[in-house]
């Protein structure tokens, strides 16, 4: 079996030789902890005076759009690389060339319909964090020039997960995305208070920018089954850390045409598709299966979701994905000690009869690669069919 073999089968309920892992990384300062650190950091670079002076003059031409898709790129490559450095079975590698322009010097637009903070973690890693809404009527939605093309998109999709899969694919399961997330986008796009405004008042106008969104996701989905890629996995969070963030119901009235569509399209190809949902989903659960969904990630220690009670639920129809915290146990606070007992009572009680794939739960700048090496060192040496430690 190749690695992309070897994760499908684990979706279907078998038990191979040992528990698959899937490496969830898209910050930079983990990914450098064991490729190697810049000599010049983006803050350096960007709060140079020729990096001001660049932003301002070129930031919002095509020279600015190219630089900052070349940037997005890079991410997800050094993303990739340090996944299959360690030895992870699958990768999530979500692209997002729809952060292509810079309005000023501070700012980073979401062709979607947003704008972000240009920020800087402790280490000088340049990203980005949500400021405002730029589609907040439907007025703003028909005004807006700068929606991605999904025919153009689906081209460059195909062509860069060739790319990607000719230099990974026999080494690395890449579970793939691209940035059109049909409530994710919406909820940043329009803001939470506006989108539920207009769910009420104007539903027809919250249903055409599904059916958009529906349509770019299908596509560019397509173009990466063209490219190779077998198992899609859509970032999409639904929830908070307490609960869904709207009425279950809303959402599969809304959504949930849309993505049983998105999930068919996968489906009729022969592909497997993923849901990333942060938070608690555990009212939601149902509905992903309802509407086609082959396993789910990320189950976050510190929501109230409890992987181990999803995993009796539906875990004979649901790989469970993740179930390792980075808020604290991947970080430097956490003892070795510690990581190693979370990993052995994660494959304890999940990896039985398959449908499970141990996984951090997320991404961010303060994740320490020692403990994610921890977790795959005690995975190899626990994590062997049957369980029986």
């Amino acid at each position: 079996m190749n690695p992309t073999e070897r994760i499908i089968a684990v979706t279907e309920g078998k038990e191979l030789d040992r528990v698959q892992t899937m490496s969830v990384l898209y910050d930079q300062h983990p990914a450098h902890q064991i490729l190697g650190f810049p000599k010049r950091t983006d803050a350096d670079l960007i709060n140079s005076w020729y990096g001001q002076m660049f932003l301002k003059k070129w930031g919002n031409k095509r020279i600015g759009r190219f630089i900052a898709k070349q940037d997005v790129k890079r991410a997800l490559y050094i993303g990739i690389e340090t996944a299959v450095k360690l030895g992870f079975d699958a990768a999530w590698a979500i692209w997002g060339p729809n952060f292509s322009r810079f309005p000023d010097p501070n700012t980073i637009q979401d062709d979607w319909g947003n704008y972000n903070n240009i920020v800087f973690d402790d280490f000088g890693n340049a990203s980005y964090y949500y400021r405002e809404p730029k589609i907040t009527s439907p007025e703003a939605y028909e005004q807006w020039s700068f929606f991605p093309d999904p025919d153009d998109y689906a081209k460059k999709t195909c062509r860069f997960f060739k790319k990607l899969l000719s230099k990974y694919g026999n080494k690395i399961c890449i579970c793939a995305d691209i940035f059109s997330s049909p409530y994710q986008v919406m909820f940043l796009s329009i803001g939470f208070e506006k989108l539920a405004y207009y769910i009420r008042k104007n539903p027809e106008f919250i249903k055409k920018f599904i059916t958009r969104l529906e349509v770019f996701s299908i596509k560019t989905a397509m173009a990466m089954m063209d490219a190779g890629i077998k198992i899609i996995m859509k970032g999409d969070d639904f929830s908070h850390k307490t609960g869904p963030q709207m009425n279950p119901k809303i959402f599969d009235e809304f959504w949930g045409p849309s993505y049983t569509r998105i999930c068919t399209a996968v489906h009729d190809r022969g592909g497997k598709i993923f849901i990333h949902s942060c938070g608690d989903n555990t009212k939601l659960f149902d509905l992903f299966l309802k509407w086609g969904f082959d396993g789910g990630h990320a189950f976050e220690n510190t929501s109230n979701v409890d992987i181990f009670k999803e995993k009796k639920r539906y875990g004979d129809k649901f790989t469970i994905i993740g179930g390792m915290g980075v808020d604290y146990l991947l970080t430097r606070q956490s003892k070795p000690e510690e990581v190693v007992e979370k990993t052995k009572e994660l494959i304890k009680n999940l990896a039985p009869g398959g449908r499970f794939i141990l996984a951090p739960s997320h991404s961010h700048p303060l994740v320490d690669m020692s403990k994610e090496i921890i977790m795959l060192e005690t995975t190899w040496e626990y994590g062997k069919y049957s369980i029986n430690f």
